[in-house]
């Protein structure tokens, strides 16, 4: 489905924000569709099936949106909440900046459809 639309032009909206911390099923979908791989750096792990999706800017101030969440695997979901110093800044495009607690920064795309 996700190549048909691609090749058809079709726009792979998300849907909209939900009130509360776990997307819904489509908002789910479209991130997973979106990011397919772990978003983090360097990583090509792909995002389980269920799970490790992320709030970027930490819920209840950050909206749960295609926004402000990021797809990781396991290791670096639980590496972004038990590193210290590290930062995650995502667009409304979906680039994701990594900035180490030295100041280096790495940032990523949603791979292309």
């Amino acid at each position: 489905a996700l190549h048909r639309a691609a090749r058809s032009g079709a726009a792979l909206t998300p849907s909209g924000a939900t009130g509360g911390y776990r997307p819904g099923a489509a908002l789910d979908r479209h991130v997973r569709a979106r990011d397919r791989r772990c978003r983090f750096p360097g990583c090509r792990r792909p995002v389980p099936g269920s799970g490790e999706l992320d709030h970027t800017t930490p819920w209840p101030t950050g909206q749960t949106n295609a926004a402000n969440l990021t797809g990781y695997c396991t290791g670096h979901h639980r590496g972004k909440h038990q590193a210290p110093g590290w930062h995650h800044h995502m667009t409304p495009d979906g680039t994701l900046t990594v900035t180490t607690p030295t100041g280096l920064t790495a940032a990523t795309t949603p791979p292309p459809y």
